[in-house]
C-alpha cells in the first residue's frame, strides 16, 4: 500500500489568523504532512496553484485546504481520514444572507440546502456538495477531474457560482462526492458589525417573548 504523504495548504492573501496558525503548526509537525502556505489572488488561480503542486511531486497523496480564517480541531487529519473518501470535509460555519449555515450541501437538485444542524456524535455521511473552507482531497481526484479544478463562473440565475461550488460539481460530474465528518468541526473567524448582532438579538429575544405570551 502506498505510503501516505499530505500536502497541506492555506490560501491567503499574506495573513493567516492567529488561531488558524496554531493548530497549522500541530498539524505541520506530523510526519505524513508537508506544509506549504500560498499566498496570492485570485482564489481560483491560488488553489489551481496548489493542486498543480501536488501533482508536480508523485509522493503527494493528499491535498489538505484550510482556509487562513478557519481554524479545524487539532485531531482534523485523523477525522477526515475516518471518512475513507476520496473527497473528505470538515464542517465549518459560514454566513450567507445573513444567515449562519454550514459550509456543507445536502439535498438534490431544487432540494439542495446548506446544512445547518448535525449529530456530532453520528458517521461520517455523503454529502451533495462543500466549500472549501477544511477539506482532504486525495491524489486521484485531480488527476482524474480535467483542469480547470476551480474556477468563478457565471450562475444559470445569475450571480457567480463560486470556485469551490465549481469543483464540487466538477468532481461530481466524474463520480466523486464529498463525505462530511460530523466531529469535524471548525471555527471561522468573521469581521462582523457588532450593532447589527444587538438588533438580531433583540429581535430574537421579542420573537421569544410574544410565543411564551401567545401560549
Amino acid at each position: 500500500m502506498r505510503e501516505r504523504h499530505i500536502l497541506f495548504t492555506i490560501p491567503c492573501y499574506g495573513a493567516i489568523q492567529a488561531q488558524t496558525a496554531l493548530v497549522a503548526a500541530a498539524i505541520a509537525r506530523r510526519s505524513d504532512v508537508t506544509f506549504a502556505p500560498i499566498a496570492g489572488s485570485p482564489i481560483d488561480h491560488v488553489r489551481n496553484s496548489m493542486v498543480k503542486m501536488l501533482l508536480g511531486n508523485p509522493d503527494y497523496t493528499h491535498l489538505l485546504m484550510v482556509d487562513s480564517d478557519v481554524v479545524p480541531p487539532g485531531n482534523i487529519v485523523d477525522l477526515l481520514l475516518e471518512c475513507d473518501s476520496p473527497l473528505a470535509t470538515g464542517i465549518v460555519p459560514i454566513c450567507v444572507q445573513e444567515a449562519i449555515v454550514s459550509n456543507v450541501i445536502v439535498g438534490e437538485g431544487d432540494q439542495s440546502h446548506f446544512l445547518t444542524k448535525w449529530d456530532t456524535e453520528g458517521e461520517p455521511f455523503e454529502v451533495e456538495g462543500a466549500g472549501t473552507g477544511c477539506v482532504l482531497v486525495a491524489r486521484e481526484v485531480f488527476e482524474n477531474v480535467p483542469w480547470p479544478w476551480f474556477r468563478y463562473v457565471e450562475g444559470y440565475a445569475g450571480g457567480k457560482v463560486g470556485e469551490d461550488i465549481f469543483f464540487s460539481r466538477r468532481a461530481g460530474e466524474h463520480g466523486y462526492r464529498y463525505v462530511a465528518h460530523p466531529k469535524a468541526v471548525c471555527d471561522h473567524y468573521k469581521m462582523f458589525p457588532l450593532l447589527r448582532l444587538v438588533k438580531a438579538c433583540q429581535a430574537a429575544r421579542g420573537n421569544a417573548l410574544a410565543t411564551e405570551e401567545g401560549h
